[in-house]
């Protein structure tokens, strides 16, 4: 892990990106997260950030992203050598539990519920900030 808690964050929607990133400037850590839209920029950036800055402490995936969504991703990353070890989190509008059963068997860390309201937002960027720098004393559920 790195020193200096550092996030990951794929989502599609440009709207939901703007409010987390919104969220993390409110505690104070928007230069702890990068925001990429779809699972392929994901291992773009990993490939990429390897060698310049090292690997982040968490990423977080979007469940319903084009090109490769959350769990295509989720599954490469934990089939994956160098990757495998970084921690997941789901961060989804939509709570199956099918779908939160298959991404903890693949091996999320986390399956949570994207927040209705700004101020759930925030604590949901604190609780991912506190997961990335191993301090998370409890799961968010169902913001």
């Amino acid at each position: 892990m790195n020193q200096k808690p550092f996030i990951l964050i794929a989502d599609d929607d440009q709207e939901d990106r703007y409010l987390l990133h919104t969220a993390f400037e409110e505690i104070g850590r928007s230069n702890d997260i990068y925001l990429v839209e779809n699972g392929l920029q994901v291992f773009k950036y990993l490939e990429t950030s390897m060698e310049e800055s090292g690997m982040p402490s968490l990423i977080v995936l979007d469940l319903n992203m084009p090109i490769l969504n959350g769990m295509e991703t989720l599954s490469r990353l934990k089939a994956h050598n160098i990757y495998k070890t970084i921690p997941v989190i789901m961060f989804t509008t939509s709570v199956h539990e099918v779908e939160k059963e298959k991404c903890l068997e693949i091996g999320a860390a986390d399956f949570i519920k994207k927040p209705a309201r700004f101020q759930q937002t925030i604590l949901t960027a604190r609780y991912l900030h506190e997961s990335a720098s191993g301090t998370s004393q409890k799961a968010i559920k169902d913001c």
